[in-house]
């Protein structure tokens, strides 16, 4: 039985671990290094010799834009001292095998595709809320990754074109679970390094209004841009990933807002669609699936090139 080890790279945590086509053997993270390459590759070779000897494979899941057939990075999101350079060979050259690599939020969406809520679905959308928002865009039953390797950022949609040019008006900046939890913390008086998502539910089922009206603000955004999404893809399915997604308030109040948000659109009679909403039920294991659903599919490539 082969055995694979799958790096999740973000910008707070390095998550890995060794797994196969069904199951996670053992699962682990380190912080993950921000402020130069040579940090970073230490922590990945560091995690590599601990398991190398039972593996068979090496996938990483990783930020920023990434072409994951040549392995030239774009960028490396919040990771800035990765620019415009081949990591895919970086990272080979460092561990000294093979490796596959895709964009974390595509991982996510492959996850989705090829095990979770997307599976079986010729038109989808994978929507990962955390820090930003990624994505996934599946339509003919083929992953979009677009021209210049950028379908499903939707971080960069802007939410009000009167203020074009403001940081904070970007989809990242309103529907950042992150900052929600921040603002959330301001409210309710308390330390905002150590209040988290639990935090915040559990001061709207304790009944604090502020927190309540504040959450609801945040789900109508998420469902205005489902609404944009909706008219101009027409999928049938959206699935709500990231860590918050585990509460089950989250997914279930996104959907009343979706509903909501339709509800109050002329159109939406006359169009007379409305994809479903659903809870990723992968939840932060998607990015694993996925860029070990990458690997296994740049395995098979590699084996048919060789075979002619």
């Amino acid at each position: 039985m082969k055995k694979y080890l799958v790096y999740d790279v973000g910008g707070s945590a390095i998550k890995y671990a060794v797994m196969n086509e069904d199951t996670i053997f053992e699962k682990d993270k380190v912080k993950t290094p921000k402020s130069n390459m040579e940090d970073f590759l230490s922590a990945i070779e560091s995690i590599y010799q601990k398991v190398k000897d039972e593996i068979q494979g090496v996938s990483f899941s990783m930020p920023g834009i990434i072409d994951s057939e040549t392995g030239h990075a774009v960028h490396g999101g919040s990771l800035l001292f990765i620019r415009d350079l081949n990591l895919k060979e970086v990272i080979e050259e460092c561990l000294q095998t093979t490796i596959a690599i895709e964009n974390d939020a595509k991982s996510a969406a492959l996850g989705e595709v090829w095990k979770g809520k997307l599976h079986g679905i010729e038109n989808g959308v994978a929507m990962i809320l955390g820090t930003g928002v990624g994505g996934g865009i599946v339509l003919n039953g083929e992953l979009i990754k677009g021209h210049h390797l950028g379908a499903g950022e939707f971080s960069s949609v802007k939410v009000d074109g009167t203020s074009i040019n403001k940081k904070n008006n970007s989809f990242a900046e309103k529907a950042s679970t992150v900052k929600l939890v921040q603002k959330a913390a301001r409210l309710v008086g308390a330390d905002q390094a150590t209040f988290s998502g639990e935090d915040v539910f559990q001061a709207i089922k304790n009944g604090n209004q502020e927190v309540a009206e504040l959450f609801s603000a945040y789900c109508e955004i998420i469902a205005i841009q489902i609404l944009n999404l909706q008219t101009i893809l027409d999928p049938e399915r959206f699935v709500i990933g990231g860590g918050m997604s585990a509460e089950p308030i989250f997914v279930e109040s996104i959907k009343k807002a979706v509903n909501e948000v339709f509800e109050q659109d002329p159109m939406t009679e006359i169009n007379g669609f409305q994809a479903e909403v659903v809870k990723s039920e992968l939840g932060n294991d998607a990015n694993l699936y996925g860029a070990l659903y990458q690997y296994l599919m740049s395995e098979e490539d590699r084996s048919f090139s060789e075979n002619f």
